[in-house]
């Protein structure tokens, strides 16, 4: 080797060390979360605790190499009510995955606090929709008194500006920086993509997304999301969600008779591989086990229940299947990218969620997963 070509190596390495170092946290750390409470992180946190499952897909992205190596304590939401993914990430990582203990706490506060605090966390994170039931249960000043750093993040609420934030967050708390950015970067360019479309555009559809469509049986009929989770991605994909004009809160049933008579324009359903006998939910997910038969299956019996023909959107053929866990997601920009190109067909050239798909999976220690995430409803019904 000569001296010259040496001295070019010895010159491009430091320049990588200087810029991995340029985003590495340095601790202690201030932040402010997503609840706008600031926060001070001792050092680069090794056992954390999920409140919410879910945020393993963000973490998929910033810890790629082994995601559960840092879990100590979570709700396993993804296991119960996603068997299908949750074997994907399983089979990825086989002995990790097992490690953690599943306490099955959600938004009621009702977390165990001794057996969460006898496993020696570092870190707590908790989703932002549950911080009234925590705070009334007492489980944010008794961390406090016990010098234990909890963070809010949120994936539903406001998920995509939030969304954003929450893996920014992560990434600075993780010692994930560059990674961090590296997604972000790709997010915006998506969603600006998006943007662009939508702002061509004249009167935005009007959108009636049915949240877990077909969870429990064919009899059920009509859950919805109001101004915030799927409500919130609608209107970011440049619909306008019916959901959020007729419920009085976050979520909530409506009939079929009311969803008949505002004549939305496109009928989103989201599924997928629910737990139970009685679920006709389309499975759409990550892993091989995922069909399009078994999708396109579901989809016609939703179709088939009573009434729904009268719908406008089924008879012009605008119905859309999407994978439910989207909506709680750090990966919620290929649902806004693909409910785009279904609101605005003629117009959305420009927009591949399948290449997105592919890409964020790369960004993952996943690699090439098979995965079906969206869907027209299958013709002839």
């Amino acid at each position: 080797m000569t001296i010259p070509s040496l001295f070019v190596r010895l010159t491009a390495a430091l320049c990588l060390l200087a810029s991995l170092g340029a985003h590495a946290s340095d601790y202690p750390l201030t932040i402010t979360d997503l609840a706008g409470l600031r926060v001070t992180i001792e050092h680069e946190p090794k056992r954390i605790v999920l409140q919410d499952g879910r945020d393993l897909f963000a973490l998929a992205l910033l810890d790629r190499e082994d995601p559960f190596a840092r879990i100590m304590v979570w709700n396993n939401i993804i296991k119960r009510s996603d068997p299908n993914t949750w074997q994907v990430f399983q089979k990825r990582w086989p002995e990790s995955s097992g490690q953690a203990v599943d306490m099955q706490f959600g938004d009621e506060g009702d977390m165990n606090l001794e057996a969460v605090v006898a496993g020696k966390p570092d870190l707590l994170v908790f989703q932002l929709r549950a911080r009234k039931s925590l705070e009334g249960a007492g489980v944010e000043r008794k961390l406090a008194a016990l010098k234990i750093p909890a963070i809010y993040v949120d994936s539903d609420l406001d998920p995509v500006p939030n969304g954003q934030q929450s893996v920014a967050l992560l990434g600075k708390v993780l010692n994930r920086e560059a990674r961090a950015k590296a997604y972000l970067d790709f997010y915006k360019t998506r969603l600006a993509q998006v943007d662009k479309l939508v702002a061509e555009q004249g009167k935005r559809p009007l959108v009636f997304v049915e949240a877990k469509a077909g969870q429990g049986g064919a009899s059920s009929c009509c859950f919805t999301h109001g101004d915030v989770y799927w409500g919130k991605l609608v209107q970011a994909a440049g619909g306008d969600n019916l959901g959020s004009r007729l419920l009085p809160g976050a979520t909530g049933d409506v009939t079929l008779e009311t969803v008949i008579s505002k004549k939305p324009e496109v009928y989103v359903m989201s599924g997928t591989q629910f737990p139970g006998s009685a679920s006709i939910s389309p499975p759409f997910g990550f892993g091989p086990t995922v069909q399009q038969s078994a999708i396109d299956k579901a989809m016609r019996q939703l179709l088939q229940r009573p009434g729904m023909a009268q719908l406008q959107a089924v008879q012009q053929r605008r119905v859309y299947g999407v994978y439910h866990q989207f909506y709680a997601s750090a990966w919620n920009i290929l649902a806004v990218e693909y409910l785009a190109q279904a609101f605005y067909p003629q117009a959305a050239g420009g927009l591949d969620h399948a290449a997105s798909t592919r890409a964020l999976l790369g960004m993952t220690g996943l690699g090439e997963v098979p995965a079906i995430l969206f869907g027209q409803a299958p013709a002839g019904e």
